[in-house]
C-alpha cells in the first residue's frame, strides 16, 4: 500500500511540473532535471532493496513452512488440520509476496524508462543550452563588426568634413585677402588724387 500512495503523490507533482516548466529558464530546467534524476536514482535504489528483501523474505518463510509442514506430518492427525491451516497460510502469503514483487518489478522498468527519458530531456537541454549560446556569441560578434564599422565611417566623414571645412576657410582667406589688397590699392590712389601722399598717413 504506501508504494501506491507514493505514486499518486508523484502524479501530482508531474502536473506541477507542466504547469511551471514554461517559466522556468534553460539553467532551472538543467539543474531542475539533474534534481529529478538523483531523486528517480534514490527512488530507484529504494524499489530495489525492497525487492532484494522481499525475496529473501519468501524464502525465508517458504523454508520455515516446509520445516513445519514436514514436523506436523510426523504428528497426531488433530495436528493435521494445524498443518493444513499453516499450509494455506503460506500458500496465500506466498501469493501476496509473488504479486507484490512482480508490482515491484513493474515500477522498477517504469522507473527506469523514466529515468532514460529523463537524461534524454538532460542531453536535449544541454544541446538547447549550448545552442543559444553560440547564437549569442555570434550575434555579439557580428554587433562589435557593425560598431567598429561604424565608428570608421564616422571617422572618415568627420576627416572629410572637417578637410573641407579647411579647404573652404583658405579659399575665403585668399578671396578676402585678394579683396584687401584692392582696397588697399583703390584707397592709395584717391590719396594721390588729393595730392596726399599714403606713406604721411
Amino acid at each position: 500500500m504506501p508504494p501506491k500512495k507514493k505514486g499518486k503523490g508523484k502524479r501530482g507533482k508531474k502536473k506541477g511540473k507542466k504547469k511551471n516548466d514554461a517559466e522556468l529558464t534553460i539553467d532551472d530546467k538543467y539543474k531542475k532535471t539533474l534534481h529529478e534524476i538523483e531523486a528517480l536514482q534514490d527512488h530507484l535504489a529504494s524499489r530495489k532493496e525492497i525487492a532484494r528483501r522481499s525475496q529473501a523474505h519468501s524464502e525465508e518463510w517458504k523454508l520455515k513452512m516446509e520445516t513445519a509442514h514436514d514436523d506436523l506430518v510426523t504428528q497426531k492427525d488433530d495436528q493435521k488440520a494445524i498443518s493444513t491451516d499453516m499450509t494455506r497460510q503460506y500458500k496465500h502469503m506466498q501469493t501476496e509476496l509473488n504479486a507484490e514483487i512482480h508490482r515491484l518489478a513493474a515500477q522498477l522498468d517504469k522507473m527506469r524508462a523514466k529515468l532514460d527519458h529523463t537524461e534524454y530531456r538532460l542531453k536535449e537541454t544541454t544541446s538547447e543550452k549550448e545552442r543559444i549560446t553560440k547564437e549569442k556569441d555570434a550575434l555579439i560578434a557580428e554587433l562589435q563588426d557593425k560598431i567598429k564599422n561604424m565608428e570608421f565611417s564616422y571617422e572618415s566623414m568627420m576627416q572629410e568634413a572637417l578637410d573641407n571645412m579647411v579647404s573652404k576657410l583658405s579659399d575665403a582667406q585668399k578671396r578676402w585677402q585678394q579683396r584687401a589688397t584692392s582696397i588697399h590699392f583703390e584707397s592709395k590712389q584717391k590719396l594721390m588724387e588729393f595730392g596726399l601722399n599714403p606713406l604721411d598717413i
